[in-house]
């Protein structure tokens, strides 16, 4: 399959018809619509049905959509490296995978570092948990990427950053448990709790409390934490959460910290074997320098 091919493709499923599409690619209407019918037919699927004017993706060409979408990206990031390596100074394009939590300070300020000394540095910030970053990472689709433990990272290279975060439990002010200045093992499993669907944050959390995942009175889970702390403020549920998760004030909320206590580090993490632009050895270097 032909990046043209594909690439006439995305922007005929973005457009939605193929007289805009042909516009933005500089080519005529017919020549456009004999290229999708080469795709479909070397594809043997149908990718396209007609409403109207408008055409609308078929089951199949969403599904080549999103895998399109990955591989132009990858293909024009795989350009812009070698542009990179033509210029003299420093430049190009970072793309970083990063949780919500204190990294979102320290992230921003080696970038402002960076971007200051180097103007033709630009970047991306893709916000997502520790399974979206790591499949992203796996993908190039990012440099570089922060993930939180409990994680397995063994296929990157990974740097311990900052400091061990706490764990908490995260009530309503004015519930019962808000009276409370810890949580222990026999509290925690009587609680409804709303907790990270990474099965490795809800191993970590059972073997913490000494009893199986089942045994915890799971009712909602999250991957970001946005949804979950309105979902707290509601009193739905407890939510357990990193001390560093909390980067917005809710007087209605109070957290708890877990008792014994049960700490876990970020990391800064990148893809092993294979050769780091200039401009993410840079970040990597200037990142370390800054939070050692």
């Amino acid at each position: 399959m032909e990046l043209r091919l594909l690439k006439y493709f995305w922007t005929v499923a973005t457009a939605g018809t193929v007289s805009k599409a042909a516009e933005q690619l500089y080519i005529t209407q017919p020549t456009l619509s004999r290229q999708i019918k080469e795709l479909e037919r070397e594809l043997e699927t149908q990718l396209f049905m007609r409403d109207g004017k408008k055409l609308i993706l078929t089951e199949d060409g969403q599904f080549l959509k999103i895998k399109a979408e990955e591989i132009l990206q990858l293909t024009s990031k795989t350009v812009q490296v070698f542009e990179d390596r033509k210029n003299a100074e420093l430049s190009g394009h970072l793309t970083i995978g990063a949780l919500e939590g204190w990294t979102s300070s320290s992230i921003a300020k080696t970038l402002q570092t960076l971007t200051n000394k180097y103007p033709a540095i630009t970047f991306t910030i893709l916000s997502g948990n520790a399974d979206d970053i790591k499949w992203k990472i796996d993908n190039g689709l990012v440099d570089v990427g922060f993930l939180l433990e409990p994680t397995s990272t063994e296929k990157y290279n990974v740097e311990k950053i900052g400091f061990p975060e706490r764990w908490m439990m995260l009530t309503q002010s004015d519930s019962e448990l808000a009276e409370l200045d810890e949580v222990r093992p026999e509290v925690f499993k009587k609680q409804r709790i709303l907790i990270s669907e990474r099965p490795e944050v809800r191993q970590y959390m059972a073997d913490w409390a000494d009893c199986q995942v089942s045994d915890l009175n799971i009712i909602g889970g999250f991957n970001l934490g946005f949804h979950l702390f309105e979902i707290a403020r509601a009193g739905i549920g407890e939510a357990v959460v990193t001390e560093g998760a909390l980067i917005r004030n809710y007087p209605d909320l109070k957290a708890i910290p877990l008792s014994p206590e049960v700490k876990t580090h970020s990391v800064l993490a990148w893809k092993k074997n294979i050769p780091l632009t200039p401009v993410t050895r840079a970040f990597i270097k200037q990142y370390l320098q800054e939070n050692d």
